[in-house]
């Protein structure tokens, strides 16, 4: 019996510890990320219909109109500011055209706009293990080097200086920015971009990586960054066709997997480095870090770069991007070191089994759980689960969060004069999903074809990450050969822990009022833009849901389409039901054949869909794949974990030492750790 009350007592205390335990944390109220609705003007990036690339143009005398008087200067540098010293999320943003605007346009500001700038740099925080509280996104690979670069040059312009956050010089701010950015560019020269061939995050990394290449003065720095900036552009160009950049990525919303006119946010800067003027597309204030460096002759890119991306050679490339939970482990970047946290969170890896141990350290010795993306964190400190040993909880249950992680892509790239294909081979099947795009057909300007399973359950969630258009409710097994995609989901019968709803259905972006002809029969889609021709086959009816303006407007993010174009007649193709839902997906074009040709051909394929698996005979060969992972083309088995290159104008492994781009006219040679970039 006393045994028994001995229990009672310690589950009451237990009981009674949680509970205030749980009071104290539900008063820790997370921070806001923006500002609320009320107070978005007094942050607003425009003024009188004036926006903040144009304050910077008109200073620095590139452009007379609109102009601006100095109350409408001071004002619109205070809402920038102002943002700055609330910190609020994306502050880092609007800190690289504010430092630009400083250090460009001396003459044109008088005393008290440059005390603003400089008054919120000096009260800025750079890092999360600084003091303060706020909800400002420090982790993603994008923001790590905004927050370093902001930090650096802040810390070179005024090293004497004391910044208010912490109590550190400038000078101590520069060496401690400084070797977050030398660990940012080691990771991405040895292991690719964990937000890799992302149309939307790629233009938050030339931003500050503009800005580092125009005002530090480190010679052998800035020739390294010049190396990775050259490394991104290799891989737009690899993966972009005529212009157009469309890929698979670890990291994208719904208008940026839609159509490379709505979604492709670094259009602007692919204009400049291509050469292709006739397009109008102006720069934001992010690009326009980098297109002024450019214009001003600080950034050149190698004509071996501009090479690919305007070749109209046909050529598959393959290339591995970013870093897995396992990665971490076998390259030692689990721990709390600032390189080794960059790289764990750079890839969003927080709660995989691999790592959330060294998470809730990191957490919690940095006390931010104030901080709105990580207050959830908190729960897991409850005295009550001091005994739960994290580390197998999150082996044993594949709960929704684990598909955050970014992870390694394996990126399988056909591209000729007219399309590209991609596919991230084999990744992370089954998993969860957050904002992956794992397979995509750029065919035109306006018109891109892929493929999802829609978080939740398939009504709602339009816009959100993972949701209807964005990421996946669970990731397929998906492969390519040349210009054949074959995707295979299976639909989730129960939940997992952090997922509210599960959905049975499969769909493909195909607005058919896009095409120029259409054919839809039972499961498979015929269909032709311009020169490029598309044939969709699944193992199940599919059928258009109606139109659904709320599900239009979560695909575009607020985007137009060109004015004509509409997604009225039907853009989401449903395959509904089944424990698998099997795509297979060719495209052609019309230098290798007429589109009846095309059709005619598809027809008389074999093709067989039978529990998971797929076994496709075409023109290019014998394709089968299964949901297990096997991928056999003629009979043999295909790589699917590739080196960091391997093209007609790349090949290098993981963590080489040097790297060498050639084309029939031109060839640059890397050294990343000399800071050598030799044209040849």
């Amino acid at each position: 019996m006393t045994v028994l009350y001995v229990l009672v007592a310690v589950f009451a205390f237990l009981l009674l510890l949680t509970i205030v335990e749980l009071s104290r944390m539900l008063k820790l109220k997370p921070l806001p990320d923006l500002p609320e609705e009320s107070q978005r003007e007094s942050f607003s990036l425009t003024l009188n219909g004036k926006s903040f690339e144009d304050l910077y143009l008109f200073l620095c005398g590139k452009q007379k109109h609109p102009s601006f008087s100095e109350d409408e200067i001071y004002s619109l540098l205070g809402k920038q500011t102002g943002y700055m010293n609330k910190r609020f999320d994306c502050a880092d943003f609007r800190a690289q055209m504010l430092f630009k605007i400083y250090k460009d346009c001396q003459a044109q500001l008088n005393p008290e706009c440059k005390a603003l700038i400089k008054n919120a740099f000096l009260n800025f925080k750079y890092f999360m293990d600084e003091p303060g509280d706020d909800s400002m996104c420090y982790w993603s690979e994008n923001h790590q080097i905004m927050f370093a670069v902001s930090e650096y040059l802040a810390g070179r312009e005024w090293p004497e200086e004391i910044f208010t956050n912490d109590g550190k010089t400038g000078a101590e701010h520069m060496k401690k920015a400084e070797m977050r950015i030398n660990s940012w560019m080691n990771q991405r020269f040895n292991y690719g971009f964990s937000e890799y061939l992302s149309n939307n995050y790629l233009a938050e990394d030339i931003a500050p990586m503009a800005n580092f290449i125009s005002y530090s003065t480190d010679e052998k720095a800035v020739e390294q960054m010049k190396i990775i900036m050259d490394i991104l552009w290799l891989d737009v160009a690899l993966n972009s066709v005529n212009n157009r950049f469309v890929a698979v990525s670890s990291r994208m919303y719904g208008n940026n997997k839609t159509a490379n006119c709505i979604g492709n946010s670094i259009q602007a800067a692919m204009n400049i480095l291509w050469g292709n003027v006739s397009e109008e597309k102006k720069p934001n204030y992010i690009v326009l870090c980098f297109t002024d460096a450019v214009e001003k002759g600080l950034y050149t890119l190698p004509k071996a770069i501009k090479d690919i991306a305007l070749s109209k050679q046909t050529f598959v490339s393959k290339m591995s991007c970013g870093l897995s939970p396992d990665d971490m482990v076998t390259e030692n970047l689990v721990g709390q070191s600032d390189f080794q946290i960059m790289a764990q969170t750079g890839a969003e890896t927080f709660t995989n089994p691999q790592v959330i141990k060294n998470t809730l350290e990191y957490l919690k010795k940095n006390k931010l759980y104030t901080n709105k993306f990580l207050s959830y964190f908190k729960f897991l400190n409850l005295t009550v689960f001091k005994l739960v040993n994290w580390e197998k909880f999150a082996r044993k249950h594949n709960i929704m969060p684990h598909g955050i992680a970014l992870g390694r892509g394996n990126v399988y790239t056909y591209r000729n004069a007219h399309y590209s294909m991609s596919t991230d081979i084999c990744k992370d099947t089954e998993m969860c999903g957050a904002q992956e795009h794992v397979w995509t057909a750029n065919i035109a300007e306006e018109l891109t074809l892929f493929t999802t399973h829609p978080a939740g359950n398939g009504n709602g969630k339009y816009g959100a990450s993972p949701g209807y258009w964005v990421g996946n409710g669970r990731r397929p097994m998906s492969v390519q050969h040349e210009n054949v995609n074959v995707t295979v989901y299976r639909l989730p019968k129960k939940k997992r822990l952090g997922e509210n709803a599960v959905c049975d259905i499969t769909h493909a972006y195909m607005p058919r009022d896009l095409y120029d002809e259409f054919e839809l029969d039972a499961s498979t889609v015929f269909a032709r833009k311009n020169n490029v021709f598309v044939a969709l086959i699944s193992d199940g009816n599919l059928e258009y849901k109606p139109f659904d303006s709320d599900s239009a407007k979560g695909l575009l993010k607020g985007r137009d389409l060109p004015e004509g174009l509409t997604l009225e007649n039907g853009f989401d193709l449903c395959r509904k039901g089944g424990e698998y839902n099997c795509y297979v997906t060719e495209l052609s074009d019309s230098d290798t054949e007429t589109f009846e040709e095309f059709k005619q051909r598809i027809k008389q394929n074999r093709i067989v869909f039978a529990n998971g698996c797929v076994s496709y005979n075409t023109k290019c060969g014998e394709i089968y794949a299964s949901y297990n992972g096997s991928f056999t083309v003629d009979g043999k088995a295909v790589q699917t974990v590739f080196d960091r290159y391997d093209s007609i104008f790349c090949k290098a492994e993981r963590k080489d030492k040097t790297l060498r781009i050639t084309t029939e006219s031109n060839s640059v040679v890397y050294d990343f750790e000399k800071g050598l970039r030799i044209p040849q």
